[in-house]
Formats: C-alpha cells, sequence, structure tokens
C-alpha cells in the first residue's frame, strides 16, 4: 500500500519558493512516502489561481471574482504547472501527485467575499462551469508532465441542490487526464446529501479519497461499500490519521493506522485501496507535529503490510 499527503504541508523557507519546494520534497522522501506533492509552497489552495486566471483577485488579501473566470495565457505558464516543471528538472522520474482547487471550492471561497461583475451570485452554475472549462488544459499539462492530478473538492461535503451537476464538472477538468491518473479529494463528512454516490459515478476519475480517522470524519466508514466501488471501478485514498491533534500525545500511533486502515480494507478489500493519507492538509496543523503525524502514518502501514 503506498502513502502519501493530501498536499499542503508547512511553508519551509517564506523568502525562498525554490528551495522551500527542495525542503518540502526531501521532508516527504526522508520520511517514507510513496508519493510526493510538491507541499503547496507557493501559497494557500485558493490564492495562487489569482496570478493565472483571468477573473480572479486578491483585493485586501482575499480572493474575489472580478469578471468572467478563463485560463490567462497558456496553461504551462500556470504557477502549479510551473512549480512541477522545476520538480521534474531535478527529480525526472518522482512519483508526484499535484492537487487543484475544485471549481465549487474556488468559486464559493471568491465569490463569497466579492463578485464584481459578469456573474449573478455564488449560486450562478455558470460560474463553475467556467472555472471548470479553465482548469481542464491546466490537468491536461500536469499529466503531461508525468503528474497526476488530484482534484480538492472540501465544500462538496456541505451539500447544494445541483449537486450532481457540480460532481459532473470534476469530469470535465480531467476530460483529457488518463482516468487512472485522476482522483478527488473531499474532507469532512461525505455521508451526507449523496456525496459519495454523486462522486461514484465520475466517468473519468478512478480514485476518490476520503478522511476517516477525525472526530467528523469517522462515520465516514460507514457509507464505503465494496460493491459499490467494484462496480464503479473506483479505488479509494484511506485518510488514517488526524491532522487535528495539539500535542504529541493526541498524535495517533502506528497501531491506530494500523486497524483503521484494516477495517477500511473489509469494507472495500485491499485491492481497492489506491494509498494511505492523512485526513486532510498539513498546512494548518502545528508545524513540530506534522513530522510525527507522517511517520506514524507511513509506520502504520508498515505494520498492516
Amino acid at each position: 500500500m503506498r502513502t502519501t499527503t493530501i498536499g499542503s504541508l508547512y511553508r519551509f523557507r517564506e523568502d525562498d519558493l525554490l528551495g522551500s519546494i527542495d525542503d518540502a520534497l526531501t521532508f516527504q522522501k526522508n520520511l517514507g512516502l510513496d508519493l510526493i506533492t510538491d507541499g503547496e509552497q507557493r501559497t494557500d489552495m485558493v490564492s495562487y489561481f489569482a496570478e493565472s486566471l483571468s477573473g480572479l483577485a486578491v483585493e485586501s488579501g482575499l480572493p474575489i471574482i472580478t469578471g468572467k473566470v478563463e485560463l490567462k495565457g497558456n496553461a504551462g505558464d500556470f504557477s502549479k504547472v510551473q512549480d512541477l516543471r522545476y520538480i521534474r528538472s531535478k527529480h525526472p522520474d518522482l512519483p508526484i501527485k499535484v492537487a487543484i482547487t475544485g471549481p465549487t471550492t474556488l468559486g464559493m471561497t471568491c465569490g463569497s467575499r466579492k463578485i464584481a461583475s459578469h456573474y449573478r451570485g455564488i449560486t450562478d452554475f455558470r460560474l463553475c462551469e467556467d472555472i471548470a472549462s479553465a482548469l481542464a488544459p491546466i490537468a491536461g499539462e500536469i499529466t503531461n508532465l508525468g503528474g497526476l492530478v488530484q482534484i480538492d473538492e472540501p465544500f462538496l461535503s456541505q451539500g447544494y441542490r445541483d449537486l450532481k451537476e457540480r460532481v459532473a464538472l470534476l469530469d470535465v477538468i480531467v476530460s483529457a487526464v488518463p482516468r487512472e491518473r485522476a482522483s478527488v479529494h473531499v474532507c469532512g463528512s461525505v455521508g451526507r446529501f449523496g456525496v459519495v454516490s454523486h462522486l461514484l459515478e465520475l466517468e473519468n476519475v478512478s480514485t476518490l479519497s476520503f478522511g476517516f480517522s477525525g472526530r467528523q470524519e469517522r462515520p465516514n466508514i460507514d457509507v464505503l461499500r465494496r460493491e459499490d466501488f467494484e462496480s464503479a471501478d473506483k479505488r479509494l485514498g484511506a485518510g488514517c490519521i488526524s491532522v487535528m491533534p495539539l500535542s504529541e500525545d493526541e498524535v495517533e500511533l502506528p497501531e491506530t493506522v494500523r486497524d483503521l486502515l484494516k477495517n477500511v480494507i473489509d469494507r472495500v478489500g485491499d485491492e481497492r485501496i489506491a494509498y494511505a493519507h492523512p485526513d486532510c492538509g498539513l498546512r494548518a496543523t502545528r508545524e513540530s507535529l506534522v513530522p510525527m503525524i507522517v511517520a506514524n502514518l507511513c509506520k502504520g502501514v508498515a505494520l498492516l503490510d
């Protein structure tokens, strides 16, 4: 069973982006992770889009909608693609997964702060459609560079009247991506609103990634059914260690990770597990605890093997 993270880590060097990326890669490799990420060293999961998408901007430190959202220039100029190209220049064969923020999360986050023109409001579905269209060539460029694409959509767990249509937009983003290279991560509770059933209908996504360890995420295991994943030909990214401890004593032990993974495997079968990872990103986790969390994740998987 491979190990990975959701994507974000704390910033290693505040004034040196490329050095910070180097440190993030070294950190992950030294702790034994199999599938590496860029550590999202550039900025948070929303703000970096303002650099490369027309219609998005940052005002008073907050991302907003200024007009029609579309790709600015070429997909190869997108900041995440530039970071991946830098990684490839130094590590041409490194297994790497790149996270991009999905249209509902990006649209809701920016639109809730301000929509200056073009869209009627945050419920205007054209906003999500335009974001999905803008992200599609970026996803294609990531895979052209040998990366896996992970679409982060935490807002989907909140439920929407048009949830089915919002989920369907994820297929648009990875329409030109090999299916086995595309995954979707939804954090929080996915047991409500039919979130999992809608995600299982995606045609161009092979892996669904959920958390199962934190207090809010523990009930997610109850919605897992082997027959559903088999009929949809889906694999599972299993979040098996919490990212919310406040002290070393609260970091889950490798044995706890192993036992949780056993329960997940009992629900879907070991052949349906794509990889194990923390419940969510680690950017907001207390920095001193991140190495212990990642190390215990890897140790727990080793105990399972």
